[in-house]
């Protein structure tokens, strides 16, 4: 597929924005977005749907339950660090209403979204983080590294964090369980699916049982989201929420309401209507751009061999905008027909 291609009557360029493209620019590198999802997400509803679905000690509970008995205080959205010598210096603790509007000039990565909930009959808490990434991608040429790992580095640090914080000195004991949930808004298969990640005990040389209580502490889950719709109920409700661009806000609505009995706060309706707004003015932003400037090459140019210069300029600029917006080379090339190696020439001049 030719992109770019001029007609022998028209004097307006076609530019396509392809699906992966669009994947990128609904919500990835886009921090307002990004925000917004956060706290859609951090609402205690949609939290308890995910906690129910992927953490073992809820399979039985009440989504009501969770919502209203188990979660302690209000989720923390952006606001405790990850960085070693930082989690620490936040007050110990992590109940509180003081959701702040993150930015990417902040000095240090920050959890997502942190929470505490008590596990059902024993009153003990059990630390959870809820990790929403807007860059919907977990393709490690784009992101520069394995996301896998990014998750052991987070849940060793959500460990790690607890001393003077959680318990003091040696008291070792009083570690909390902790779970870092991970959504990604795309699926190395293209298939939905949910992995869990723990310790598990192996015996080497005779036979010893540890208690799974001693070592059973860090544990990973990653929720993908596939392109197809999928009968699952948490994946649905997810792919509905941040994957299916073409549903309106009112059905996006009622599919919670009906189908979850899920009443949508204002707080709520508030941050979806947002995110809706976005993803039409970032998709038409883009789309637009390529005819746009295609029209006004043209009619500067005005001659047959200028016609081939014009969308080649304007293919260059269009290239430019999307690399300022965050999209990967290979994305712009693929988006644009220019080489791998022009759009990478035009990023190394852009740095």
């Amino acid at each position: 597929m030719r992109v770019g291609k001029w007609g022998e009557s028209m004097k307006e360029q076609r530019f396509i924005i392809t699906e992966s493209m669009m994947d990128s620019l609904y919500g990835y590198n886009n921090a307002q977005y990004d925000q917004h999802a956060k706290r859609l997400l951090a609402s205690r509803k949609l939290l308890a749907e995910i906690v129910k679905k992927v953490v073992p000690e809820f399979h039985d509970v009440s989504t009501t339950d969770i919502a209203e008995k188990y979660i302690e205080g209000a989720p923390q959205v952006g606001n405790i660090p990850v960085n070693p010598g930082l989690t620490n210096a936040v007050p110990s603790q992590i109940k509180g209403d003081r959701n702040e509007d993150g930015a990417p000039k902040e000095g240090y990565i920050t959890y997502d979204i942190l929470f505490h909930a008590r596990a059902p009959g024993t009153g003990e808490p059990i630390t959870l983080i809820i990790n929403v990434e807007a860059q919907r991608t977990q393709v490690e040429s784009t992101l520069g590294y394995h996301l896998m790992k990014r998750a052991v580095f987070y849940v060793c640090r959500l460990i790690s964090s607890q001393k003077e914080r959680e318990f003091e000195g040696k008291d070792y004991n009083s570690i909390k369980k902790v779970y870092s949930i991970w959504i990604c808004m795309d699926s190395p298969s293209g298939n939905s699916y949910i992995n869990y990640y723990k310790l598990e005990e192996k015996h080497l040389l005779h036979r010893y049982k540890e208690a799974a209580e001693n070592y059973d502490l860090p544990n990973i889950v990653v929720i993908s989201l596939g392109k197809k719709a999928d009968k699952d109920k948490l994946i649905h409700l997810l792919q509905v929420l941040f994957n299916e661009r073409k549903r309106s806000f009112d059905s996006k609505k009622e599919v919670l309401e009906q189908e979850y009995g899920i009443d949508m706060t204002p707080d709520m309706e508030k941050e979806m209507t947002t995110m809706c707004n976005l993803s039409l003015n970032i998709s038409e932003e883009a789309m637009n751009e390529g005819r746009v400037l295609g029209r006004e090459e043209g009619r500067v140019l005005g001659r047959e061999e200028g016609l081939k210069e014009g969308e080649n300029r304007a293919l260059s600029r269009t290239a430019i905008r999307l690399l300022t917006m965050g999209l990967s080379v290979d994305d712009v090339a693929k988006g644009t027909g220019l080489s791998v190696e022009a759009v990478e020439k035009m990023k190394e001049n852009m740095e």
